[in-house]
This record gives C-alpha cells, sequence and structure tokens, in this order.
C-alpha cells in the first residue's frame, strides 16, 4: 500500500472518530452521539470525510444504482430494479454530510483558515445542490441551525436553493481568489480532491456554478443565459488533469468500485449487465470506448439456414459459437433482435435473440420480471451466469485500478456545457469544445491516441446539433450516471425511454420523500407536497403517499415541455 493510502485510510478513521454523524433523523441535528469535544474538532479531516462520502454517492449512483439503468448505461439480470419504480436515496447521507461540513464551516471560521471555509462552502452548496437536484424543495435556510433551535425545518422553494448554491459557489471562489498567497495549508493527504491546490478549487466553484446555472436553462432562461456568459470569463476546469476525480483505494466497501465481485459477493459483478440501448449506440459510432466498458460476449449466437448449422441439428454448440436453425425461430415465437422493433416485438409476445458476436446487453425492461433468461440462457436462475449476455470489463471486477474514479466533475461535462451554451448564444466555439468534450473522455479511459480516428466517424463528426452534443455527454457520463439522468430530464436528450415492462411509460423525473418525513416533520412535509404539480402520470403505481411520486414534476419542471409532458 502507497503512503498516499496509509495516510488517506488513517485520515478516514480520524474522521469517523471526530466528525461521525450516525442518527439519520432530521429533527436530530446536533446530536453527538460519540461524545467527541466538537469545538476542538479539526477542520480539514472534517473535509475529508464530506470529500469522500461526496465522491462515493456520485460514483455509486454512477454504476449500478438504478440511476444507471434509468440512463440506460447498465442493466441488472438479477436482484436489481429495471422497472423505473425506485423511491431513489441519498437523503439522509446528504444531510449527514451537511452536519459534518457545517461543523468544519465553523471551525474554519473560528480559526480563521479561508481556504478551509471557502472548500466547506462549496462542499455545503454541492450536497444542498443535489438534494434539490433529486427531491424538489427541500429543508435549506434552517435545515441546519444549530442549538435545537429549529428541530423541524421548514422546506425552501427549489429554486431558492438552486440560486442560493449557485451564489455560495461564487462567494467561495471570490473569497480564494481575495485570499491567494495568504492561505493557510490544506495537506494534500487530506483534501482528496485537488491536493491542496487552491487554484483547482477555485476553477472548481465555477465550474460548480456553470453546471448549476446550465440546468437552470430551460426553466429560467434569462437568469441562466446572464450567468453562463459571466462565468465562461471565468478560470475553470481545463483539463483532465484538473477535474474532480476520485480514484478509488479498495480498502473496503467504503472507497471501493462499486458492485465489484471482490467484496461481499462474486454475483456483485456479474449481475450488472451492459445495457443493450448503450452497446448498440457505442457500435453504431465505431466508439472504442465500448472496448474498455465491456467484456466480449463468452458464446455468441448465430442464426443460420439449416444447412449451416453444424451436424444437421436446430440448436448447437460447436467451437465456442451457439448455431439456431433460423427455421425453428417463428414455431417458437423467436426473432432476431432489432433495436428499431424490438420493443413491438415484445408486446407481441416474441422472445429476442441478440446475433451481435462480440457484445452482447439486455434490453431496458425487458420482462416483468428479472431477465436472467433473456437471450436463451441456458442457465435461466436467479445469480447464475449467461454466456450469452456480456459482462463488463473484467476492471470492474475490481476494488480499485488506474481508471475505476468516482468522477464528481470531469473535464468532458465542462467542455459539454461549454459546446451547448454557445449552441443557446451564451459562448462560443460550439464544435471545438464538442470535440475537446470527446478528446476528453477517450483520455480518462486511456485512449486519448484514437480521438483522430474516431471524431471522423459519421454520426460524431459534428454537425451542429444540440442532439448531438447531449449524445456525446450521455456517453461520456457513463459511471456518471447522476449527471446524466439530469442532464436527461433538463432536455429530454438523449431520446430515452422505459422498454415494454416498466412501470410506467415515461422515466421518472425525482426521488421520493423519505416516509419518516411524513410523521416526524408532518406540517411541513405536507406543505411541500404542494409544491409538486401532479401529472397523468403521477399515479401509475400505487403506494404512495399522496402527489410524491417519482413522476410528480417538482418546479424546475414546471412550465416546460422536457423531458415529457
Amino acid at each position: 500500500m502507497s503512503t498516499y493510502n496509509k495516510l488517506y485510510k488513517l485520515i478516514l478513521v480520524l474522521c469517523i472518530l471526530s466528525a461521525s454523524s450516525c442518527d439519520q433523523d432530521i429533527t436530530d441535528l446536533n446530536t453527538n452521539p460519540n461524545g467527541v469535544n466538537l469545538s476542538e474538532a479539526n477542520p480539514s479531516f472534517l473535509l475529508t470525510d464530506v470529500m469522500v462520502k461526496t465522491a462515493m454517492d456520485v460514483g455509486n449512483k454512477g454504476y449500478s444504482d438504478p440511476l444507471s439503468a434509468y440512463v440506460q448505461y447498465t442493466q441488472k439480470d438479477s436482484w436489481g430494479t429495471n422497472d423505473y419504480d425506485w423511491p431513489g436515496s441519498g437523503w439522509e447521507n446528504y444531510y449527514s454530510n451537511l452536519r459534518t461540513a457545517k461543523l468544519a464551516l465553523e471551525r474554519a471560521q473560528e480559526l480563521e483558515f479561508k481556504f478551509h471555509e471557502a472548500v466547506a462552502t462549496i462542499l455545503i452548496a454541492h450536497n444542498f445542490a443535489l438534494l434539490a437536484d433529486f427531491y424538489g424543495d427541500i429543508p435549506y435556510t434552517e435545515a441546519l441551525e444549530g442549538d435545537g433551535e429549529v428541530l423541524l425545518p421548514k422546506y425552501d422553494p427549489q429554486e431558492m436553493v438552486y440560486k442560493g448554491v449557485i451564489a455560495d459557489f461564487e462567494a467561495a471562489s471570490e473569497m480564494l481568489s481575495a485570499n491567494a498567497g495568504n492561505l493557510e495549508v490544506f495537506s494534500a493527504t487530506q483534501d482528496i480532491f485537488f491536493q491542496g491546490d487552491a487554484q483547482k478549487w477555485i476553477k472548481y466553484a465555477n465550474s460548480l456554478a456553470l453546471r448549476y446555472y446550465m440546468r437552470l436553462s430551460e426553466k429560467d432562461p434569462g437568469f441562466a443565459g446572464a450567468g453562463v456568459q459571466a462565468t465562461l470569463s471565468k478560470p475553470l476546469i481545463d483539463s483532465v488533469e484538473e477535474e474532480c476525480a476520485v480514484p478509488y483505494l479498495g480498502t473496503g466497501p467504503g472507497d471501493s468500485q462499486p458492485s465489484n465481485g471482490l467484496q461481499g459477493t462474486p454475483s456483485n459483478f456479474t449481475r450488472v449487465k451492459p445495457c443493450t440501448t448503450f452497446t448498440y449506440k457505442l457500435r453504431e459510432l465505431n466508439d472504442p470506448r465500448r472496448n474498455i466498458w465491456f467484456d466480449a460476449v463468452e458464446i455468441p449466437i448465430k442464426v443460420v439456414p439449416a444447412s449451416e448449422v453444424p451436424g444437421g441439428g436446430d440448436d448447437v454448440v460447436v467451437d465456442g459459437v451457439r448455431y439456431i436453425n433460423e427455421d425453428i425461430l417463428p414455431p417458437n415465437n423467436l426473432k432476431i433482435f432489432d433495436p428499431n422493433t424490438w420493443y413491438a416485438d415484445r408486446e407481441a409476445g416474441l422472445s429476442l435473440i441478440d446475433t451481435n458476436s462480440v457484445y452482447v446487453g439486455i434490453p431496458v425492461s425487458y420482462q416483468g420480471s428479472e431477465p436472467y433468461t433473456y437471450n436463451l440462457n441456458p442457465n435461466p436462475v436467479q445469480g447464475g451466469g449467461n454466456p450469452h449476455v456480456s459482462l463488463m470489463n473484467p476492471m470492474f471486477n475490481a476494488v480499485s485500478g488506474p481508471h475505476l474514479k468516482a468522477r464528481v466533475f470531469s473535464y468532458a461535462e465542462l467542455c459539454f456545457l461549454r459546446a451547448e451554451a454557445a449552441l443557446k448564444g451564451w459562448g462560443s466555439d460550439a464544435e471545438g469544445n464538442y470535440n475537446k468534450g470527446v478528446e476528453a473522455s477517450l483520455e480518462t479511459w486511456g485512449i486519448g491516441d484514437q480521438f483522430s480516428a474516431y471524431i471522423d466517424n459519421d454520426g460524431v463528426a459534428f454537425d451542429g446539433t444540440l442532439e448531438q452534443v447531449m449524445e456525446q455527454k450521455w456517453i461520456a457520463n457513463f459511471s456518471s450516471a447522476s449527471e446524466a439522468y439530469l442532464d436527461w430530464r433538463r432536455t429530454g436528450l438523449p431520446d430515452l425511454r422505459p422498454g415494454p415492462f416498466a412501470k410506467s411509460t415515461v422515466i421518472p423525473v425525482r426521488f421520493v420523500y423519505p416516509a419518516s418525513n411524513s410523521t416526524l416533520n408532518r406540517d411541513n412535509y405536507y406543505s411541500a407536497l404542494n409544491s409538486l404539480e401532479t401529472t397523468s402520470h403521477t399515479d401509475d403505481v400505487p403506494g404512495y403517499i399522496e402527489n410524491d411520486t417519482p413522476w410528480s414534476k417538482p418546479w424546475i419542471l414546471q412550465g416546460v415541455s422536457k423531458p415529457w409532458n
């Protein structure tokens, strides 16, 4: 284990001892179950704890969480959620992060540590922003009140939260800039985001402001446009080396690649499969990242005329290939998978055979139960293998590795934000920034040398459309599904839709508040429900409290046509 890893592990232990916030009840914001003297807490250790947990939340949501199925990167063939009926998660963890970050902020202010104060401000704003992203209205102005002053905080409007966090990102950036040359040391082993580099924190804060201005671009274009234009003149993430991507350490489940097969059970890895939406799009574009992300199918299937089946049978495996007589398909309700007709084929009761000989995924919401039977699996049992569907690349089975990171904010994302802003008339050089975004994504996965060949491919060479920019951004956001989901929610791009056996015909647009809120903070909870707009899909799935469902629209989607009406 490297010196860095040893120090980082020690820091995590100290964080747990000095900053634990185990009680998840929002009414107990000031409980200190460990009895630690908080007035002496080290702000560096506290901030490390928040950075670790913030990064792991992004990483966990990014790869195997249901959000990855929502945006159709992956599907789980057993013990999974592919039917788009998921209430969401993260509320308690975000508020735990906020309590720790608030203590770090107070300690930094007491010690007059401007660097730490600015970092705490950024982390607080980011966690509040994530809560607003996923839930809508949230406890904000009263959520972190100390000394028991507010036990039942009100829910503030989503608009207030968004505009408040943008202001905080900007204020933190200005604080760091104004105190440049006079900032205290923030140890590189404690600052796991940027190793004590204040200039990178400035760029990160400005880049987060840009992200959230663009988040508001459809709902409040006047505010967003002015903010984007002002922010583009500031220092921003400017290379892959400057992005916020935290390597997994692999010392335990809390700092390892999500769903690796080396911790817990091997099925953590094997049940996560590529989604057909993703595999076929990468195939269409001849995208080299598919070789990095997926593993070749173990036994490909070939549907051939009877005369070409070895041995004259109807269904045989010879030399690692399964040959099926095409004549047996119609009488057995079988059909070769076609990305253009598969939805209707499934509605018609047909079972589909994917004859892609390299990377075979699972179609989204393919059946009403978990799809371990897909593609004529000869061992169709829960948790069993499937030689006719690809696994993810073996590197994702490890706890750590050179490309295994929690990508909190990538340089590719920054480039695509610039490209989109240019298309809206708020910036310049849409094509140049689009190309940089594509190149940055290839570089971050170790194949930057393939950019020149890839960028001229059909469907990849810049055509000046928002659809293409968002498609490449979606591809680049693989393993960062939360941002891909929020982009889709904002723009409706790419055009992702549930499969025929989903619980609703549209993808959910928010997370559901924890059920405990309806009892512990009842009046404020029900007041918050009034701000949600019911839709024709609000009641698609029974069992939710009033309109607190994944298909009710929060403020940011009210009055706009995206992603669905």
